[in-house]
C-alpha cells in the first residue's frame, strides 16, 4: 500500500498494469468514505436511469451473517411471511456479473463502490417493487 494523506483512500499499486503506455504502474484507488461512495453511485444511477426512475422496493430485508448462520432459513420464512415471490438478491451472485468479472479479471478489486452499485442497480429492477431480500450486504464496515 502506498502512502496517501487522505485516510479515506487506500491505494494499491499493481506492477503488472501500466497506465497510458507510460510504463508507470496504475493505482487502483479504493475510497473508504461511505458518503462519498454512496453519493457517486447515486449520481451515476441518476444519469443512467433518471432521477424519476430511482424507485426502490417497498420493503428491503438485509440479511447478514457467517455461512451457516441461518440466512437461508430466515430468507424462506421472510419470503413466505411477506408474500415475496422474487428470489433473494445474493451479493456473491452479483459479483459473478459481467461488469464485476471484467474488473476482477483485470486484477482489480470489486470494492465497496462497485458492490454498492451492483446492489442498488439490482434493487431498481421493477420485479422487486413489493419487496426484496438481500443476502450478504453490507459486507464491510464502509458499506454499512
Amino acid at each position: 500500500m502506498s502512502e496517501i494523506s487522505n485516510p479515506d483512500i487506500v491505494s494499491f499499486k499493481n506492477d503488472k498494469q501500466t497506465g497510458g503506455g507510460s510504463g508507470k504502474p496504475v493505482e487502483d484507488i479504493e475510497v473508504k468514505d461511505a458518503q462519498m461512495i454512496f453519493d457517486s453511485v447515486w449520481h451515476e444511477l441518476e444519469k443512467e436511469v433518471g432521477a424519476e426512475n430511482l424507485k426502490f422496493p417497498a420493503e428491503i430485508f438485509w440479511l447478514n451473517g457467517a455461512p451457516g448462520a441461518g440466512k437461508g432459513t430466515q430468507t424462506a420464512f421472510i419470503m413466505e411471511f411477506r408474500d415475496l415471490t422474487e428470489k433473494p438478491i445474493v451479493v456473491s451472485e452479483l459479483l459473478q456479473s459481467p461488469e464485476a468479472k471484467k474488473k476482477i479479471d483485470a486484477g482489480l478489486l470489486a470494492g465497496d463502490r462497485e458492490v454498492t452499485k451492483l446492489v442498488l442497480r439490482e434493487l431498481l429492477d421493477p420485479k422487486y417493487e413489493s419487496g426484496a431480500v438481500v443476502d450478504g450486504y453490507p459486507r464491510t464496515k464502509t458499506q454499512a
